[in-house]
């Protein structure tokens, strides 16, 4: 028996919603919105501590099992957090108050490292009330002790995972008892301080076959989980939190498919959905393509094709509440008659419905295509910008109160090393981060770079090129120092990871390196797996608390399974 039942304590009495939804579970009935299940999936689904809780940095634990000797308590958002994809609905991964000052970044060290069992990590970690929240490929979900690394819970999905997770309240906190009086009229000392009561909290995340999850974010149990979208090739591939709501990017891997005349293909339709997070009900979804796809022709081999299809929402949506819209990237569609396809596409918050689209052509086929979420910002001085990066380089200034009408428009990489954007920028109150990757220019080269670019007159500020070490791995991984990965910046420094597996910190004044590791090596993990660094590629550090976050290790370059953290001289 585990030493403790995550399934059924509570942490206050504002918990005992949550808890009957779970007990639902056990006894396997539907709390989402898809269907029956069983309470032996259930209970697979969660997991649970197997043995006595071990301390974080050893003791007896089983690999891959080093839980927490302390038991979780409730999870309650605040100020110090990175909550989500881009810290806040605007998506301008920039951490105002990181508890680190730029003058320190040079001495950050290694503080712990985490290694994931079985597959790589995924998306980046969210880390709210001192919790770290993160999703491995496989669909493995963890919740860890933000300090030490140690292991609250786990709880595998259906199918992979490689979006990042939002923590929602489920309602509001509340204080208390007040102190009671004794009979004299004096109140009783043990009841004379007054405490704020932690409300329950869901751990929001979509996997790799159209499903949105609401895990306890306590316990790891499951509250609900919504099939968003059935197509087959259908993948979740970012959501945003917002007053009660999740609103839910759903792509595909059926473009790629779309390129190849001998499969008979497409029948995807990329959509956005919002959800509301107490329930998992789908308040409204809205597709891209307006029309069904129909037979038009067949492919070699009498394999039938379908039209019109495509246009995936290929990043999480942007909150613009001031004017109750939602912002989204959108990908190419199988027939190029589609007005959506390739553009920054405005959307109702309410009910989804467009309001105003931009296509953003490209000089090159294949170029066009917006990889990262738009960043909605207002710089010092200047009006509320909307920030679009396009594969081709080409970062776009859109204005929202005009439909989207282009401000300014920059070309990030240089003549003499041509890259792409190929994930997020980043961005704070003066300055555009966008990082550059050769991997996503035509023709490819293995060069990166990071530029700042001036969001108010769209020039220029610095660039500074990736420095070429040699890649620590074997000649049988190509070492390549494109900067594909997202940026997060603080006051005073941006960080950027490279494919050859460095992490590295510039400052934003000058793009000066600031500080550089090389996560790309082996590791003694507080978990006892087998851990190893490699190329950073998927999501961005996130920093909280004075510490750094990042996964280190890439499918499409040097594998790795690591969480690493870094503080202060690793304090």
């Amino acid at each position: 028996m585990p030493p403790h039942d995550l399934a059924l304590r509570t942490a206050c009495p504002a918990h005992l919603p949550a808890v009957a939804r779970v007990a639902a579970v056990a006894a396997g009935i539907l709390i989402g919105v898809i269907g029956a299940a069983p309470a032996a999936a259930a209970a697979a689904a969660l997991r649970v501590p197997d043995e006595a809780p071990a301390s974080a940095v050893g003791g007896d634990a089983a690999p891959g099992h080093t839980y927490c000797a302390e038991r979780d308590g409730a999870v309650a958002l605040g100020s110090a957090q990175w909550n989500g994809w881009g810290k806040s609905p605007d998506n301008t991964r920039y951490q105002p108050e990181p508890a680190i000052r730029a003058t320190d970044v040079p001495k950050l060290a290694l503080k712990w490292a985490f290694g994931y069992a079985g597959a790589p990590g995924a998306g980046q970690p969210t880390l709210v009330d001192g919790r770290l929240f993160v999703a491995s490929a496989s669909g493995r979900i963890y919740s860890l002790d933000a300090k030490s690394g140690c292991t609250y819970w786990t709880y595998d999905a259906a199918a992979g995972v490689h979006t990042s997770i939002s923590i929602a309240e489920l309602s509001t906190p509340r204080r208390a008892a007040p102190p009671t009086k004794s009979s004299k009229g004096r109140h009783k000392l043990t009841n004379a301080h007054l405490e704020i009561i932690k409300a329950p909290c869901a751990a929001l995340f979509g996997d790799d076959k159209g499903t949105v999850y609401a895990l306890d974010a306590q316990s790891g149990s499951l509250l609900w989980k919504t099939q968003v979208e059935s197509q087959p090739l259908a993948r979740i591939e970012g959501s945003t939190l917002h007053l009660g709501h999740l609103y839910v990017a759903v792509g595909s891997s059926e473009p790629e498919a779309a390129r190849d005349p001998g499969d008979g293909c497409c029948t995807f339709r990329g959509s956005l959905a919002a959800l509301d997070v107490a329930s998992g009900h789908v308040e409204w979804k809205s597709y891209l393509v307006n029309e069904e796809p129909q037979p038009v022709s067949n492919a070699a081999g009498g394999a039938p094709r379908f039209a019109p299809a495509g246009v995936p929402v290929v990043a999480p949506p942007t909150v613009d509440a001031a004017r109750s819209l939602l912002y989204v990237a959108t990908g190419d569609a199988s027939d190029p008659t589609q007005p959506l396809a390739d553009a920054v596409v405005a959307l109702e918050l309410a009910d989804g419905k467009v309001r105003w689209a931009k296509p953003l052509a490209a000089s090159q086929a294949g170029l066009a295509r917006i990889d990262s979420p738009p960043v909605l910002r207002t710089p010092a001085g200047g009006r509320e910008t909307l920030l679009v990066s396009q594969r081709s380089g080409m970062v776009y200034a859109l204005d929202p109160e005009h439909t989207g009408e282009v401000l300014w428009q920059f070309q990030a990489a240089v003549p003499d090393a041509p890259g792409g954007i190929a994930r997020g920028a980043a961005a704070d109150h003066r300055t555009l981060y966008v990082p550059l990757s050769g991997l996503d220019a035509e023709p490819p080269n293995a060069a990166g770079s990071l530029t700042a670019i001036d969001i108010k007159a769209g020039t220029r500020r610095w660039h500074t090129a990736s420095p070429t070490p040699a890649c620590s791995w074997a000649e049988s991984t190509a070492c390549k120092h494109a900067q594909v990965q997202p940026v997060t910046v603080i006051p005073g420094a941006a960080f950027s990871g490279s494919m050859d597996g460095h992490l590295r910190a510039y400052s934003t004044i000058d793009g000066k390196i600031l500080w550089d590791y090389d996560t790309a090596k082996e590791y003694r993990t507080v978990n006892q797996v087998q851990g190893a660094g490699g190329s950073l590629q998927a999501g961005g550090a996130t920093i909280v608390n004075g510490v750094v976050y990042v996964n280190s290790g890439s499918a499409e370059g040097q594998p790795g399974n690591v969480l690493l953290a870094f503080s202060v001289n690793g304090q």
